[in-house]
């Protein structure tokens, strides 16, 4: 994935945030969770900034969105330390990022935090869109 694709997936994710009046961060990271951008918009917190990465890497880390991961982590504690401890506790197993694919592999994933989980999820999706409809990773 490139940096042009990040800003990309970033830039839908802000418009679907403004439209529902939310003040989130939101966060691409490649397929390994190394960060590639991120935008807070106003009134977005420090808190913030650090869930929508935790909520990322893990999605990316797992190849499953953070919705998953939040049943894995009900349902298998245990798993939660390995992956927490791999991810040097950057994984906060909570709805509202998805993968990102290209050619069937993880390419990344985007995260959101700073509205309810459901609208973090949201926003994530529309990010993931300009690259799911017919615009593929670079």
């Amino acid at each position: 994935m490139k940096n042009e694709d990040a800003r990309k997936i970033v830039d839908a994710a802000r418009a679907e945030a403004i439209k529902m009046q939310k003040a989130v961060t939101i966060i691409v990271v490649d397929a390994g969770g190394a960060p590639m951008f991120l935008e807070r918009l106003d009134g977005s917190t420090g808190m913030h900034a650090m869930v929508a990465d935790g909520k990322a890497a893990g999605s990316a880390f797992t190849g499953r969105d953070s919705v998953l991961n939040r049943t894995m982590a009900e349902n298998n504690p245990a798993m939660v330390a390995v992956v927490s401890q791999r991810l040097a506790g950057r994984f906060v197993p909570v709805q509202g990022a998805v993968v990102l694919r290209k050619d069937g592999m993880v390419a990344g994933a985007v995260g959101v935090s700073g509205a309810t989980a459901e609208e973090d999820e949201q926003i994530a999706k529309a990010g993931a869109a300009v690259v799911a409809d017919g615009q593929s990773l670079s």
